[in-house]
């Protein structure tokens, strides 16, 4: 469903010049000549016409619109564009000064002349936008459209459009009066040719084939049916043209049950669509009945791509699943007929022909002549249950066509079956009517339309038509919020949405409404389309999705005028520039809805994806798009601005001139010329006169109160969100934290703001306190001149009694910041130096001193062995350890005064008392050892610091 951003824009809105377009400051002409003999008498109302108002019709971003009986021609984007740079220039509101006025008046839009008299219902544009339809209740005229830049120049003079009468003795008012006129969606148009269908209330249809070349082709149509002839038609030999004009008709029963009230194709001519959509045309009756006819079509047409490819397919598959023994025979008959028509339609060759649009070729058939050129009456269709007695009037009908796969179509299945149930078709039909009451009906057609034809004259026929109605699939009705009681001219009419596939527009009398069955369509088709085999569960899916909101209903615009001006078939315009919103309008003011543009800058996964085609109906489910939901600033109620009624600003003086117009011409001179005296015919003259004035007078009354009622509900409304705002603000003074506990569960006192306030800078200054103690800490810590702790001096102080030990001076002088570097190098290279001097001397020491310990070993060996033997080996171990002992001690006492003198012999010690000493001069020296390389490893980290 689209969604509203906006509403009428400020360039269409008064005082803007755009919003001239659609008011009508000069007096009109009378209503018909027939009128001018009852001067006294106030003219026909218009708005007792009953029956579609389409008085805007769009070609890109330019209009055509009916202002009073006049067309007139407006660029929307030059009107904005003109709009907004006036605007921005600062004269005023509208972008324009009062001296200016007038001319940008003259060049906001172009009047377009054409010679229609009466009052102007309907105008429908072509598609090839080459024709302009101008309908009238009886009459139809078709104006040739020039092109943009011929409408554009600057020429405020009114253009006289080259226009041509419909059927000048077809459709004229002693005949029947129009219910719908429809340019063909199939039709080869190009810039002098177009094809346009008409319908009657007296259900006649005609197919007109124009040509400007040929004025012929306006006067007399190509095809012209009779549907109530039709209806008990046997033969297609027959005579089914409708009655001439001046004949007299005898009384019939279809005088009043086939009444057209309203009709469409079911198709738009696209690829992806049923290949007979574009080609039905559905005509809706008023008494609830449906008819369809299948296949319309001009002598000369254009198929889609799909077209011709899913008709051959079709028709031979229905053949090939036809069972001779089990078969109805007038269902042979039509599948026959069928066939016929699509191999005389597959063996012809097709035409290349220009585009309308210069741009491209574009393919031409002719249609076929076999079976006939006027297929069969199909129905009546009805969307009522049978066992619903209710009387219903249509007023409108559209119709949603059956979706293919067109690529199975042009990858050259043959399988009728899977163009239905691939993934993203839609296997259905959908019909939707709507009632002057206000009630719209919604129902499927599950078997679909197709060709049939009437047999040939001499074959055997058709049976009789039932006089049963075919029920449609009735899926839901509902009825709108705006029932007007008493109002004979409500008209319900339908417009089709140039964006959303499955979404349309509803305009009653005053009232615009979007109704949107995309969810709804999408959700059925998915489920009907994964449907294989025996499922248990489509039934009660297909229960679920019947019973869940068909259509999505918004109500887009009201007009606030209770008078009897109507609201016009809104056009719908999609523009990158302008952008996407419905514009319609009264007989005084523009209105206009802007959309959200969604479409251009976003794409969803839609259930014809083709990664969804292996999944289950309930996975297609859950993947389908959700509708957003609505957050509580959409769901707030909105209007659209006000609007000033329409009798401020149209012409005071044009119901008098109207009246005065009306006397002839000796009245006047008596008027004009003579002193006015009291007689019955004056008296006549100035009741006249003040009943038109009072109409008048009333009107402004009734809008100046109406003005005066919503100032005073603006007041109280101001005054109310004044006095809410108040109570809020004074709720958030008294607004106390709840249930707030501190770290020990306990519930916090309540503060005041200031409070609050003087508790968060204390908190801030203990910050930034903090913050400049860490910073002068560090700043300290990464000086030069900073102060040795206890621990770094008692270690300064043990390096120093090492350096002694092995023979280094210590500098106890107090060393200079500036040479702290090279004196802690120096003092490196010195202890270096001194611990390997020691080394070196201690190791070139320790040969001589083994030499001379055995040699002295060997002397007390030779003493020893002439003492006794039994002492011999005690001896000689006692006197071997003593030596060792000796030896190491000699080693200690060398390197502390010179090597003098070994100590005293010890014999007499045991040998465990021996092996205890030594083992703790070893570790004695590996301590020292130890404590050496802990002082490089240290010295070698402090040249690296400093």
């Amino acid at each position: 469903m689209p969604k509203v951003i906006g509403y009428t824009p400020p360039w269409l809105s008064r005082p803007s010049p755009g919003a001239k377009i659609f008011s009508d400051p000069a007096p009109q002409s009378p209503s018909s000549p027939s009128k001018r003999a009852s001067y006294l008498t106030a003219p026909t109302s218009s708005n007792d016409y009953q029956g579609p108002r389409r008085l805007i019709a769009t070609r890109g971003t330019e209009i055509f619109t009916v202002v009073g009986n006049k067309i007139r021609w407006a660029d929307l984007v030059s009107v904005r564009d003109d709009w907004e740079d006036g605007f921005q220039s600062g004269n005023s509101r509208s972008g324009l000064s009062r001296a200016s006025d007038s001319d940008t008046q003259n060049h906001t839009y172009r009047t377009l002349d054409v010679s229609i008299y009466y009052k102007i219902r309907q105008m429908v544009i072509s598609p090839s936008g080459s024709f302009l339809a101008i309908c009238t209740e009886h009459t139809v005229h078709i104006a040739v459209l020039p092109p943009s830049s011929r409408l554009s120049e600057n020429d405020s003079s009114p253009l006289k459009l080259k226009t041509y009468q419909l059927g000048p003795t077809i459709h004229v008012i002693p005949e029947s009066p129009l219910a719908s006129v429809l340019w063909h969606p199939l039709a080869s148009s190009s810039n002098s040719t177009d094809c346009i269908v008409t319908i009657t209330s007296e259900a006649a249809v005609r197919v007109w084939e124009i040509d400007r070349s040929n004025k012929w082709s306006f006067e007399r149509p190509a095809l012209a049916i009779d549907l109530r002839k039709l209806a008990d038609g046997v033969s297609c030999d027959q005579d089914f043209e409708p009655s001439g004009f001046g004949k007299t008709r005898g009384f019939s029963v279809d005088d009043f049950d086939m009444e057209v009230s309203s009709a469409c194709f079911g198709g738009h001519g696209r690829s992806d669509e049923d290949p007979w959509a574009a080609m039905t045309l559905w005509v809706a009756m008023r008494n609830s009945d449906i008819y369809a006819l299948c296949p319309l079509l001009p002598s000369k047409w254009t198929p889609t791509p799909t077209t011709i490819p899913a008709l051959s397919t079709a028709a031979v598959s229905r053949i090939a699943s036809i069972s001779i023994e089990n078969t109805n025979q007038d269902e042979r008959r039509a599948a026959d007929q069928q066939y016929e028509w699509a191999s005389e339609l597959d063996r012809e060759d097709t035409q290349l022909v220009e585009s309308a649009d210069s741009i491209g070729q574009r393919e031409v058939c002719l249609r076929p002549q076999n079976p006939s050129a006027i297929p069969r009456l199909q129905g009546p269709f009805s969307v009522q249950p049978s066992d619903d007695d209710t009387d219903i009037e249509i007023s409108d009908i559209y119709v949603f066509p059956t979706i293919i796969d067109e690529q199975e179509i042009l990858s050259g299945e043959d399988d009728e079956d899977d163009l239905f149930n691939s993934s993203g078709t839609i296997p259905f039909t959908t019909v939707c009517v709507a009632t002057p009451d206000n009630e719209l009906w919604f129902a499927i057609d599950l078997d679909g339309v197709t060709g049939q034809w009437l047999p040939k004259k001499g074959r055997s026929a058709f049976s009789l038509p039932s006089a049963d109605a075919k029920e449609l699939t009735l899926i839901d009705t509902f009825a709108l919020d705006d029932s007007l009681p008493g109002n004979t001219t409500n008209w319900p009419t339908f417009t089709v949405d140039v964006v959303h596939n499955y979404s349309i527009f509803l305009t009653s009398t005053n009232r615009v409404y979007s109704l949107s069955f995309n969810d709804w369509i999408t959700r059925l088709a998915a489920e009907m389309n994964c449907a294989e085999g025996e499922d248990h569960g489509l039934k009660t899916r297909l229960e679920t999705s019947a019973a869940s909101p068909v259509c999505i209903t918004n109500k887009l615009l009201e007009t606030s005028e209770q008078s009897a001006e109507a609201l016009s078939a809104p056009a719908i315009i999609d523009d990158t520039g302008l952008g996407y919103f419905l514009l319609t309008s009264t007989p005084t003011t523009p209105y206009a809805v802007s959309f959200d543009q969604a479409h251009l800058r976003a794409s969803t996964i839609e259930p014809s994806s083709p990664e969804l085609s292996s999944l289950s109906p309930s996975r297609i489910l859950a993947r389908l798009p959700e509708q957003p939901a609505n957050d509580d600033i959409a769901a707030l109620p909105s209007r659209s601005p006000y609007a000033p009624a329409g009798i401020f600003y149209v012409n005071h003086l044009q119901p008098l001139d109207n009246l005065r117009q009306r006397l002839p011409p000796n009245l006047k001179r008596v008027l004009v010329e003579k002193p006015m005296r009291l007689s019955p015919f004056t008296l006549e003259i100035m009741t006249a006169a003040h009943r038109t004035v009072s109409v008048q007078t009333s009107a402004l009354e009734n809008a100046a109160s109406e003005l005066f009622r919503r100032c005073e509900r603006l007041r109280e409304e101001l005054g109310d969100q004044v006095k809410q705002m108040t109570d809020l603000a004074q709720r958030l003074q008294r607004l106390q934290p709840g249930g707030e506990e501190d770290e020990k569960g306990e519930a916090k006192v309540a503060k005041s703001h200031q409070d609050r306030i003087v508790e968060a800078k204390e908190k801030q200054a203990k910050l930034v306190a903090r913050y400049e103690a860490v910073r002068r800490t560090v700043g300290r810590l990464s000086g030069r001149k900073r102060d040795l702790n206890s621990k770094e001096t008692a270690w300064i102080n043990e390096i120093d009694v090492l350096a002694s030990a092995v023979g280094i001076g210590s500098d106890k002088e107090e060393e200079k910041p500036d040479n702290d570097r090279s004196r802690l190098d120096a003092r490196f290279d010195t202890v270096c130096q001194g611990i390997s001097t020691f080394l070196r001397s201690t190791l070139t020491k320790i040969p001589s001193q083994a030499k001379k310990l055995s040699s002295s070993l060997v002397e007390e060996s030779q003493r020893v062995e002439k003492q006794s033997p039994a002492l011999d080996q005690s001896v000689s171990s006692l006197s071997a350890s003593t030596s060792l002992s000796r030896s190491r001690a000699s080693i200690g006492t060398t390197a502390s005064n010179g090597g003098s003198g070994s100590g005293s012999a010890l014999f007499g010690v045991s040998s465990r008392l021996q092996k205890e000493r030594i083992a703790d001069v070893m570790a004695m020296v590996e301590r020292e050892g130890a404590v050496i390389d802990a002082v490089v490893q240290r010295l070698d980290k402090l040249k690296v610091e400093y």
